[in-house]
């Protein structure tokens, strides 16, 4: 399958050094499944309850898994997935050892705190990336972000796209303060924006 994914795009030992790599996920189950099917070594899916909202937004949460615990389960042998259920600042940080980058789609200030005191590169719930050494996450004014299940389909792909750039070296993700936000009523449906430091009015997009 990963194969197919990087078919004219990657050279084979890179499409196979990527099992090397170690991915955090927390609370997204449709960018865990992108990443496994993409070829990663290792995923750390952290999850929580599921709710009516999540199973609406997504696709690969069946309904009749609302109100139930979030557990994944191994998919194959070439990807090592583990499951934990999120405990609190003290318990992630045990969760996300030897991880090489973090992408938290819930409970993102606390992912955060604890990306930056690993070293690893952080990717919170919109299309960018921050580095260990550039733009802290908690130096910026974070926007409010109207999600639906198409935005949200399209910013687990994009993001997906953007952990594999980070460990293939092939082309570079968006780093920090730069960031797409998805908007449906465009025509490209990325819209680029400028994360303002700390203190500037909020937006929502």
């Amino acid at each position: 399958m990963k194969n197919i994914f990087w078919y004219g795009t990657a050279r084979e030992e890179k499409i196979e050094y990527l099992q090397k790599y170690g991915v955090a996920v927390i609370g997204s189950r449709l960018l865990m499944e992108l990443l496994w099917r993409s070829g990663v070594g290792r995923i750390h899916y952290i999850g929580d309850f599921i709710t009516p909202n999540d199973v609406r937004m997504d696709a690969s949460i069946k309904p009749l898994e609302a109100n139930d615990y979030d557990v994944v389960h191994p998919m194959s042998s070439d990807t090592c997935i583990i499951s934990y259920m999120y405990s609190g600042y003290e318990e992630l940080r045990r969760q996300l050892k030897g991880i090489d980058v973090v992408v938290a789609h819930k409970h993102i200030e606390t992912a955060a705190k604890v990306a930056e005191e690993i070293g690893a590169p952080f990717i919170p719930s919109i299309i960018t990336t921050f580095l260990p050494d550039g733009v802290s996450f908690f130096e910026v004014e974070y926007p409010t972000i109207k999600r639906d299940p198409i935005s949200y389909a399209i910013t687990c792909s994009v993001q997906a796209g953007e952990v594999l750039r980070l460990f293939t070296g092939h082309e570079m993700p968006v780093i920090a303060p730069k960031a797409y936000v998805v908007d449906v009523r465009s025509r490209e449906y990325l819209k680029m924006i400028e994360l303002p430091l700390k203190g500037s009015p909020k937006k929502t997009y």
